[in-house]
């Protein structure tokens, strides 16, 4: 009984790890199909949000697989040892993770540093203005009758 446990809980980390990669070589595939029979389009960088979203439910997913192990061999349906895949793969995952964050916030402060440089080139080329002469003021001819259309004396062409 505990080899098929063993078995199990062997195929069950597998499948954490396989299953994934097949599913996004399967779509990978599908993808280089389309591209090939279609107006081939740019591959676009995943949003930020969504290799958020991924990380979050690979995070999740490997400590409901500890949990999990963790539980078993807690109830003796499995010997102890059957927690260490899990937790090796746990453990690997949250150090990539400890390094992907790392890489962010270079990138970030990267990105910073050029917008700033940029900034500084803009504020630099830019010359200042030159100081503006004063204006030519000039008189216009004022009329000796302004035309007063409420005049009494005055009427519409043709009366």
């Amino acid at each position: 009984m505990s080899s098929a446990v063993l078995y199990l809980a062997i195929v069950a980390v597998w499948a954490v790890v396989l299953v994934p990669m097949w599913l996004r070589r399967d779509s990978e595939k599908q993808e280089d199909f389309d591209e090939e029979h279609t107006e081939p389009e740019p591959r676009r960088v995943p949003s930020r949000a969504k290799v958020i979203a991924r990380r979050r439910r690979r995070t999740a997913g490997l400590t409901a697989l500890l949990a999990t192990t963790v539980t078993i061999a807690a109830f003796g349906v499995a010997p102890w040892w059957i927690i260490a895949p899990a937790a090796v793969l746990l453990a690997g995952h949250l150090s990539l993770l400890r390094v992907a964050v790392g890489m962010d916030a270079a990138r970030r402060e990267a990105t910073a540093r050029a917008r700033a440089a940029a900034a500084r080139r803009a504020a630099e080329t830019v010359p200042e203005p030159a100081p503006a002469e004063p204006a030519e003021i000039i008189e216009l001819p004022t009329p000796e009758e302004v035309f007063d259309q409420y005049a009494d004396d005055r009427r519409a062409v043709g009366e």
